[in-house]
């Protein structure tokens, strides 16, 4: 009896402990832990159900319900757990070109609008921030979110003192971030060290690069930082036309704190979707003509890149004083890459190499960021499989091997995708940054219909930033000059007979700009004559001959990369 009692003591005071502490997680820490303890024993469910059901005597439906089950399971735990964990999610899901096609599918609902919060959870973050009551800072604001993400909404306010026609946009983060980062981070870390593990998939050394990143995003002093330095090299760094045809919303400071973000209130037409900016009156290429070359301004000019262009950060209006024309307005800079000189003079030499179709140059460069395969990098990076298809051509026609069955190919998926991890360790961390803008801007342009040639303004912007560079090394004594043997060195000045060797240097400089615009120009204008043949031969014939040469390019890419890597490619990943 005595035992018994003793037992149920212990019963009662582990239950009433549980319970108290699944109380102070609930109230205090945002259901932080036990949302973390959830992940793990989801994690450990997929990793389980893997090691058991998935093996070669299973016939391929089998073997798609494992995937399924394992996406299924991942979205309703991300969905439930919100916050950053939506942020995981649509993490994998733009990767999962390297992952089964489930993943795909079930992680793109993340894309949708995240639930907001109501004004009595969100004032007090604002007063917390910034120090004051709320009607002290804003004459009006509106309880509810006009836009809401993963950490994040944004309301529609005017400040005191403010005209009565002049708004601000409020981005407020959400008041359980902060509580739940830490726990959160902890639950990526164990995860990623879980499935490397389990599966022999290299992911850890990632995670601190996304940890950064993620706090980065959420310190919205950064965000307009950010935002500050993009207009400054808009003013002194673009040329007239951009800097009309691009705007960035001032920050308001006397708004703006860690948490909360006060900008200019810019009505206008998001990209997400295409057809209400042709309803808007802007043409296609014009809008898209100045998209790409914001960006392609910001990777060859400014080296100073915005990490998230997605559609939804990305608005038309007309430009004021010109009505007619559209102006591109770039929001959300929380996430930025600064490009090293190095990598910027790279980078721009590699499209010079691919412009002259310098295929030696281009592997070198190639080679010196870590890509073992320096073919199918450049053919991916310029949009020229002409050289990678025909290998791939040569191979299928010369090794003529049977398909694989279906676990074979999903283990021969699998050490592909450990491999391209592997070497992606070895990039700099600017090229993933840059090229995952670049496929963003891509999938723009598809989605509006390919109406500009982005290859071409690309490689005009990487001529002149290529030149900016070489003028730039060659006039000043110190600066750092590009080595394709040594990589970056300093050049000291000073010495008899500097000024000639600086005169040589800016010759040299122009004659590459100039043969770089040249060979750009001369693919502009035989891209230009191959869409005027296309049309008079389906005017005259009647039917389609090949259509529009980019989309063509990009379809051959896309193909050759498959074929390649040995899984399918969906581009509209890219989109989201």
């Amino acid at each position: 009896m005595q035992r018994r009692r003793v037992w149920r003591t212990c019963a009662v005071a582990a239950a009433a402990a549980a319970g108290g502490g699944y109380v102070y997680d609930r109230t205090v820490q945002a259901s932080a832990v036990w949302r973390t303890l959830r992940t793990f024993g989801d994690i450990a469910v997929i990793c389980a159900d893997y090691k058991i059901n998935f093996r070669s005597s299973l016939d391929p439906t089998a073997l798609e319900r494992v995937h399924q089950r394992a996406a299924r399971r991942l979205l309703h735990r991300c969905q439930a757990n919100g916050g950053l964990f939506i942020k995981f999610g649509q993490s994998i899901a733009v990767q999962s070109a390297l992952l089964p096609s489930a993943f795909r599918s079930e992680l793109q609902e993340l894309y949708d609008s995240a639930p907001s919060s109501g004004l009595a959870q969100m004032q007090p973050v604002i007063e917390r921030s910034l120090g004051r009551p709320l009607p002290a800072v804003f004459a009006e604001f509106s309880p509810e979110a006009v836009a809401s993400a993963s950490v994040a909404q944004v309301h529609r306010a005017r400040l005191h003192g403010d005209p009565p026609d002049v708004w601000v946009a409020v981005k407020v983060q959400k008041p359980e971030i902060k509580r739940q980062i830490g726990w959160d981070l902890f639950a990526l870390r164990t995860c990623a060290r879980m499935v490397e593990r389990a599966f022999g998939i290299p992911l850890m050394w990632s995670v601190g690069e996304v940890e950064r990143r993620l706090r980065e995003e959420l310190d919205f002093l950064r965000e307009a930082h950010n935002s500050e330095r993009a207009a400054r090299d808009l003013d002194t760094l673009a040329d007239g036309w951009l800097r009309r045809a691009v705007h960035v919303p001032p920050v308001r400071w006397s708004a703006t704190a860690r948490e909360v973000l006060t900008t200019e209130w810019v009505d206008g037409v998001s990209l997400v979707d295409p057809g209400k900016v042709a309803a808007a009156g802007w043409r296609a290429s014009d809008v898209m003509r100045r998209v790409v070359a914001l960006f392609a301004f910001q990777v060859f000019v400014s080296g100073n890149v915005h990490g998230d262009p997605h559609p939804g950060n990305i608005l038309v209006r007309p430009t004021p004083g010109r009505a007619r024309e559209p102006q591109v307005v770039l929001l959300d800079h929380g996430l930025y890459v600064r490009e090293s000189t190095e990598f910027r003079r790279q980078f721009a030499e590699f499209w010079r190499a691919a412009a002259l179709a310098d295929r030696p140059g281009m592997a070198r460069i190639a080679l010196a960021w870590g890509m073992p395969d320096a073919e199918a990098f450049a053919a991916m990076m310029t949009l020229r499989p002409t050289a990678l298809v025909r290998e791939l051509d040569h191979q299928r026609d010369q090794e003529k091997l049977p398909k694989p069955g279906s676990y074979t190919r999903h283990m021969e998926v699998k050490q592909r995708a450990v491999a391209a991890l592997r070497d992606a360790r070895g990039l700099p961390p600017e090229l993933v940054f840059v090229v995952r803008n670049a496929n963003i801007v891509r999938a723009h342009n598809q989605r509006m219909g390919i109406p500009v040639n982005r290859t071409l303004i690309l490689g005009q912007y990487a001529a002149l930033g290529l030149r900016r560079l070489l003028v730039h090394e060659a006039w000043d004594p110190d600066a750092q000059r590009y080595s394709r043997e040594e990589g970056v060195v300093v050049v000291g000045g000073g010495r008899g007979g500097e000024w000639v060797r600086r005169l040589c240097a800016v010759v040299r400089a122009e004659w590459r700009y100039a043969t770089f615009c040249l060979a750009v120009g001369l693919a502009a204008t035989l891209a230009a004559l191959n869409s005027v043949w296309v049309r008079a031969v389906e005017r005259v014939t009647g039917r389609s001959v090949g259509g529009d040469g980019v989309a063509a390019m990009d379809e051959a890419v896309r193909r050759a990369v498959e074929a390649k890597l040995g899984y399918s490619i969906d581009a509209s990943l890219f989109s989201a």
